[in-house]
């Protein structure tokens, strides 16, 4: 009976030494239905200031000016306003590659913009940080997570 406890604990020692080779991870498994789509809200403001260059009072871009361009298409951002609160969001959906394209009366310029984006949880991205003219962008979220993009005109 000792010899057999015996080989018993050398036998689970031994089992419970052995790793697996394939690192297993919280998505294994998981089929993502559809691709990621990000949604990314952000203002342009001014680098001085830090004035809505798109809204309120200090807006010098119009909206219907702003787009994303990309190989074979042309997408207005979309606007969300929060009126008892005076402020206004734009968003889009982020894809690659993509130009942000800003009109301004006379003129428009174009811009590229490149997403850095990292994995979150199992089917889904984030961004955290921005190249224009790849030209990395010191870009600061506001504290409901709206990216706030410095832009000259």
């Amino acid at each position: 009976m000792t010899r057999l406890c015996y080989v018993l604990f050398i036998g689970f020692i031994l089992f419970s030494a052995c790793k697996s080779s394939k690192k297993d991870t919280p998505c294994d498994g998981i089929m993502c239905d559809s691709p990621a789509q990000l949604m990314f809200g952000f203002k342009l403001v001014d680098p001085g200031t830090g004035h809505d260059l798109v809204y309120g009072p200090d807006a010098r871009i119009p909206l219907d000016s702003i787009k994303i361009q990309m190989p074979d298409t042309l997408m207005q951002v979309r606007q969300w306003i929060d009126t008892p609160k005076n402020k206004a969001v734009l968003f889009f959906y982020v894809r690659t590659p993509q130009s942000l394209r800003v009109g301004r009366p006379g003129k428009f310029t174009l811009d590229k913009m490149t997403f850095l984006t990292k994995t979150s949880g199992c089917c889904g991205s984030s961004v955290y940080g921005l190249l224009l003219n790849d030209n990395p962008v010191p870009v600061k979220q506001d504290s409901s997570g709206i990216f706030l993009i410095p832009y000259t005109l």
